[in-house]
C-alpha cells in the first residue's frame, strides 16, 4: 500500500515535454509510481483539477540564518518551493571566523536572539538538522564572510597569505558538502578584491567541480564591464559560473542588454559554461548603505559612521552621488526604506528617501547620513530602477532562470518586520500568474523547467526536480486558473494563493492551507 496516492492530475515532470494526464504514488520519501494507478493508498487526493510539479527549487535564497530564526519557512513553501540554495551574494552563515563571526553573532544575537555556536560549515548543518527546517537546503559559501573573517573590512589588496587562509577555509568547506562558491563584488568587503583575488578562489571551485555565482561587481553604469569580468574568470578558470540575479539596473542602462546577450552568448558557443537567474520583478532590495560610494564601507558599519560624522567626506559623498545619480533622475524617489532595526525609525518603512526626508522636516541628505547612522548602517531598502520590458527579454532566454533572491519570511513571528519586497512571498506564483498566463512570455512547461530541473541539474541536486519514479517526492500541486502572488511592496505580509498542496520528502506538509504542517526538510550536500 502507497503512502500518498496523487489520482487525475495534469503532469508537468519538469522537464520540457508536454504535460500528461495521470497519477502519482508516493511510498516513504520517494515518488514511487508514475502512470495509471490502481493499487491503494492510505491517502488518495483527488487532483483532476490541478497540475502536479517538481516542488519549485530557488538556488538564490538568503535564508541562512532565517531558518534557525523560524524553520517553517512559510514564504516559501506556500509558493511551492521545497528545496533552496543559500550563502547567495557573497555572505554565507559558514564556515565563518574572526571578525565576520564576531558581527554576525552581534547582529543576530542582538535582534533575533539567536546564537550562532558554530564556526565550519559541518557544525552549521548539524545545527539545522536537530532545528528541523521545513525545506530542502543547500549552501554556497560566501567570498565576502571568507574575506572579512580572514581580513576584516579593510580596502586593500589581500595578500598571498591572505589568500592562502581563504582557500583553506573554501576547500574545507567544499569537502564539506557546499555546492559552490558565491561573491558579492558589489559589497564589502569583496569589493575591495580584485580580479586576480576573484580567479584563485575559482580555480579552487573548478578543482572541486563546484559552482561559482556572482554578484557582479556593476548592474547599473559598468554592467558590461562587470560581466566581462565574470566571462574572464570563468575562461580563465575553467569554472562554471552562475551570473545572479542578471539586470540592468538605471534608465540610461537598459539599452545595454542586447550587449550583455551578445558576450553571454559568445562566451558559451566557445565552452565557457555560463549561464543566469533573476526573479520576476522590475525592483531590487539590498542595503540602504549601497546608495553611497564603496569606499565608506571600509571599516564596517563603525568605520562608516565615523565617515559620516566628517563634514569633508560627507560633501565628497555628496558631490559623487549627484554625479552618479543626476537631479533629473529623480533617484532618491525610487528608494524605498524597507527594513529598520529602531522602533524610533519604524515610521519611516515604506516611504522613498524623498518623503521620509520631508516628514523628517530635513534635506533627503541630511536625512540619509542621520537614518544610516543612527541605524548602525543595518537599513534595508528597495530600489525601482529596472525595466519591465528588459525582464520579458531575460525570461525568454533558455539560459536565465528564476530564483527569489530571498529570505524565507512569515505574516507572524519574529520574521514579520518591516515592509520586505514581495517577491519573498510571491516569486514561483508570479512567473506563472503573470508570464505565463496573462502575458504568454513562455508556455507553462518552459516556466516549470526554469523553476525544476533546470537549477536542481544546474547545481548538480542529485534526484529532485523532476515527477520521476525513484526521485524523492517534492511535489506541489496548484490550481492554474488561481494561482496569483498577493503581496505588494507596500503591503507584502500575503501568502500567495492557488498552490493546493506541497510534499517535502514524502511528507504533506501543506494541505489546502498556508500552515505548515510538518518539518521535513534535509540538507543537500554536493557529492563529494
Amino acid at each position: 500500500m502507497f503512502d500518498f496516492l496523487i489520482k487525475g492530475a495534469t503532469v508537468y515532470d519538469g522537464s520540457l515535454k508536454p504535460p500528461k494526464k495521470c497519477d502519482v504514488a508516493i511510498q516513504k520519501d520517494k515518488i514511487a509510481k508514475v502512470g495509471l494507478i490502481s493499487e491503494p493508498a492510505r491517502k488518495t487526493i483527488d487532483a483532476k483539477n490541478l497540475i502536479l510539479a517538481p516542488g519549485f527549487i530557488d538556488i538564490h535564497s538568503h535564508s541562512d540564518y532565517f531558518l534557525l530564526i523560524q524553520p517553517t519557512a512559510d514564504s516559501h513553501l506556500t509558493q511551492g518551493v521545497t528545496s533552496e540554495i543559500g550563502g547567495n551574494c557573497g555572505y554565507s552563515a559558514a564556515p565563518i571566523f574572526g571578525e565576520a563571526k564576531l558581527r554576525r553573532e552581534e547582529e543576530y544575537q542582538k535582534y533575533y536572539n539567536l546564537k550562532l555556536g558554530w564556526q565550519s560549515l559541518d557544525e552549521y548543518f548539524k545545527r539545522l538538522e536537530k532545528t528541523k527546517i521545513a525545506l530542502n537546503y543547500g549552501h554556497l559559501i560566501g567570498h565576502n564572510t571568507l574575506r572579512q573573517s580572514v581580513m576584516g573590512t579593510v580596502n586593500r589588496k589581500a595578500t598571498s597569505a591572505e589568500i592562502q587562509k581563504m582557500i583553506e577555509a573554501l576547500e574545507e568547506g567544499l569537502k564539506q558538502g557546499a555546492v559552490g562558491l558565491s561573491t558579492g563584488l558589489i559589497y564589502p568587503p569583496a569589493c575591495y578584491a580584485d580580479t586576480e583575488e576573484v580567479i584563485e578562489l575559482a580555480r579552487v571551485c573548478q578543482k572541486y567541480n563546484a559552482i561559482f555565482s556572482f554578484h557582479m561587481r556593476s548592474e547599473s553604469d559598468r554592467l558590461v564591464e562587470a560581466v566581462k569580468e565574470v566571462l574572464n574568470v570563468a575562461q580563465k578558470t575553467g569554472v562554471r559560473v552562475q551570473i545572479s540575479h542578471l539586470k540592468t539596473s538605471g534608465q540610461r542602462n537598459w539599452p545595454k542588454i542586447s550587449k550583455v546577450f551578445s558576450l553571454i552568448e559568445a562566451a558559451q558557443k566557445k565552452g565557457i559554461d555560463v549561464q543566469c537567474d533573476r526573479y520576476p520583478y522590475t525592483a531590487s532590495q539590498t542595503g540602504l548603505m549601497q546608495v553611497l560610494p564603496e569606499w565608506t564601507y571600509e571599516g564596517g558599519p563603525e568605520g562608516l559612521i565615523q565617515t559620516l560624522k566628517d563634514p569633508e567626506k560627507r560633501k565628497r559623498i555628496i558631490s559623487e552621488i549627484k554625479a552618479t545619480h543626476p537631479p533629473e533622475e529623480d533617484y532618491f524617489n525610487k528608494v524605498l526604506i524597507m527594513e529598520v532595526m529602531s522602533e524610533k525609525n519604524k515610521k519611516y518603512e515604506g516611504l522613498t528617501l524623498s518623503k521620509a526626508a520631508e516628514t523628517a522636516s530635513m534635506g533627503v541628505f541630511e536625512f540619509l547620513f542621520q537614518l544610516l547612522t543612527e541605524e548602525k548602517a543595518a537599513i534595508s531598502a528597495i530600489y525601482f530602477t529596472r525595466s519591465e520590458d528588459n525582464l520579458r527579454q531575460f525570461f525568454s532566454k533558455d539560459y536565465i532562470f528564476v530564483a527569489s533572491d530571498s529570505g524565507c519570511r512569515a505574516i507572524c513571528g519574529p520574521l514579520s518586520k518591516g515592509k520586505p519586497h514581495p517577491r519573498i512571498f510571491g516569486t514561483f506564483p508570479r512567473v506563472i500568474r503573470k508570464y505565463v498566463k496573462e502575458e504568454g512570455v513562455f508556455t507553462l512547461s518552459q516556466a516549470i523547467h526554469k523553476m525544476t530541473l533546470q537549477p536542481a541539474m544546474r547545481f548538480q541536486i542529485k534526484n529532485r526536480g523532476a515527477v520521476l519514479e525513484g526521485y524523492y517526492a517534492d511535489l506541489v500541486l496548484f490550481d492554474f486558473h488561481k494561482i496569483k502572488d498577493l503581496s505588494d511592496f507596500l503591503d507584502p505580509f500575503h501568502y500567495a494563493q492557488g498552490i493546493q498542496y506541497v510534499f517535502v520528502n514524502g511528507k504533506l506538509v501543506l494541505d489546502q492551507k498556508p500552515e505548515v504542517r510538518e518539518c521535513a526538510g534535509k540538507i543537500i550536500r554536493r557529492a563529494v
